[in-house]
């Protein structure tokens, strides 16, 4: 058994699904203890899953916009109500990247969420989510 704890956070619900999974709309936030890492995990299909970052905690720069169209679907009335998350990928050779061009953006207050897809192309949706020098270190 693992000795870190997750932490629930609270239910989240994505009216329009996840890219990929739009048949599934009720997912749980959790947070691995002590840990930058969450986990976004389906209540439907438990298996299906995603680790998430706050991509403002690694990346300084990071800004997104939201159209009327998202606020409107998320019932955001004040940005202080909002968090995001990008996903995380881990591939070869351990890398990790991050998806900054398709955050998921979390009204806390009502606890909807949705994925969007940023319109400007400065984003990656394979951006390294660490050094290249550390994770070549063997």
């Amino acid at each position: 058994m693992n000795a870190s704890q997750q932490v629930e956070l609270g239910k989240l619900f994505f009216e329009d699904g996840i890219p990929g999974f739009s048949h599934l709309q009720f997912f749980q936030l959790l947070q691995e203890e002590e840990s930058p890492f969450f986990l976004i995990r389906s209540t439907e299909e438990t298996e299906v899953g995603f680790w998430v970052i706050d991509p403002f905690s690694f990346f300084r720069g990071y800004e997104i916009g939201l159209s009327d169209l998202v606020k409107e679907a998320l019932r955001v009335e004040d940005r202080s109500q909002i968090a995001v998350f990008s996903i995380v990928t881990l591939r070869e050779n351990n890398q990790a990247t991050v998806n900054l061009k398709a955050p998921i953006v979390v009204n806390l207050s009502n606890r909807m969420a949705r994925q969007i897809i940023l319109q400007n192309d400065t984003y990656s949706i394979r951006q390294s989510l660490f050094d290249q020098q550390a994770v070549d270190r063997k």
